[in-house]
């Protein structure tokens, strides 16, 4: 912490904020013994901030946060947050919060994209930043220092998708007509794994022809948000055949049981080994497949993002690269008459 005098006759004081980012502030004084007293109660307002502010250690801050998490976010999300959580504590050790700062949470991410990848240190990065701004929240913190450090970016990596024949040939080789209807539900209407294990007859409007996703005591959609997807005539036919056979309140059951999404997906993964399809290829492939056909097919990229539920037209534009012809379409409307 120390004085300076500006150009402008100004004295300013500079000091080092708790993420680590220097910073400074004017004290509007032009003589040094008023800049001097500016100093002084400055620094007692700065003991008097600090003694406010409630000292925590990383476990005991993961502790109280992981049981605030059961409240607002997914089991899925919950877990993914706890090896966030347990891999900083790792690295860093069972230090202050306070004592995080942003050479320490670069250090963390560049571990991590050497341990791991870069989207595995954005994924323990967005975690912890939402984390440490709610111990801001809760006076654990003056500020967050995630907010002052820059979030891993991404490769721009285009989904895999089957093509039609693959999943036809794939399909044919299923004997299960219980899990062929879910893997043909999936590919045509975009819903997640979860999602369809997790489909109720109640949830299903075969009148309109209609697909509510929606939360349930039992189940919270990934955006937290319900919504409606119409179903084709081809899933809507094996549905109603589905229904009159049902003695569940579930979709898809084993014996009236709720289906395992580990081995749902390790059974497809199966599948598709067997039909000789690319490696690379998984479940949620479905999902990318649902979205390029229907792009590949002239879908506009503000529908795909509706049915998709994704709450935000960034996600969904991974898929744009497949609409080439509407670029070409657009760039066209730019002609120079020339002599």
């Amino acid at each position: 912490m120390f004085l300076s005098k500006r150009s402008n006759g100004i004295y300013y004081l500079w000091f080092t904020a708790d993420g680590g980012k220097k910073q400074k502030v004017s004290t509007g004084a032009k003589y040094k013994s008023d800049a001097l007293r500016f100093l002084r109660d400055f620094n007692n307002g700065e003991k008097k901030r600090r003694e406010k502010i409630e000292h925590k250690n990383l476990t005991d801050f993961f502790s109280e946060y992981r049981e605030y998490s059961k409240g607002i976010h997914t089991l899925k999300t919950q877990q993914s947050i706890d090896v966030a959580f347990r891999e900083l504590i790792r690295i860093m050790g069972d230090v202050p919060i306070s004592k995080i700062g942003i050479r320490e949470i670069e250090r963390f991410l560049a571990q991590k994209k050497v341990e791991a990848s870069d989207w595995t240190a954005r994924k323990y990065f967005i975690h912890l930043a939402s984390a440490f701004e709610t111990a801001k929240r809760w006076n654990y913190l003056e500020t967050n220092p995630f907010r002052s450090v820059q979030k891993p970016k991404m490769k721009e990596v285009q989904p895999s998708y089957f093509l039609k024949e693959e999943v036809t040939s794939m399909l044919a080789l299923m004997e299960d007509e219980n899990l062929k209807n879910l893997y043909l539900l999936a590919v045509s209407t975009g819903l997640r794994l979860g999602e369809i294990i997790n489909l109720m007859w109640c949830d299903i409007d075969l009148n309109f022809k209609l697909i509510h996703v929606r939360n349930s005591e039992s189940f919270t959609t990934k955006s937290r948000k319900n919504r409606s997807i119409p179903l084709n005539e081809q899933i809507y036919t094996r549905l109603i055949d589905m229904r009159q056979n049902s003695e569940s309140e579930l979709v898809f059951n084993r014996n009236g049981k709720k289906l395992q999404p580990e081995k749902v997906s390790k059974i497809f993964k199966e599948y598709i080994r067997k039909a000789g399809l690319n490696d690379k290829l998984h479940f949620h492939s479905l999902r990318h497949t649902f979205a390029s056909w229907l792009v590949q097919d002239g879908v506009s990229l503000y529908e795909v993002q509706k049915l998709l539920g994704h709450s935000n037209i960034s996600v969904t534009q991974v898929y744009s690269h497949l609409q080439p012809e509407k670029l070409h379409a657009t760039v066209n409307r730019i002609s120079i008459p020339l002599n």
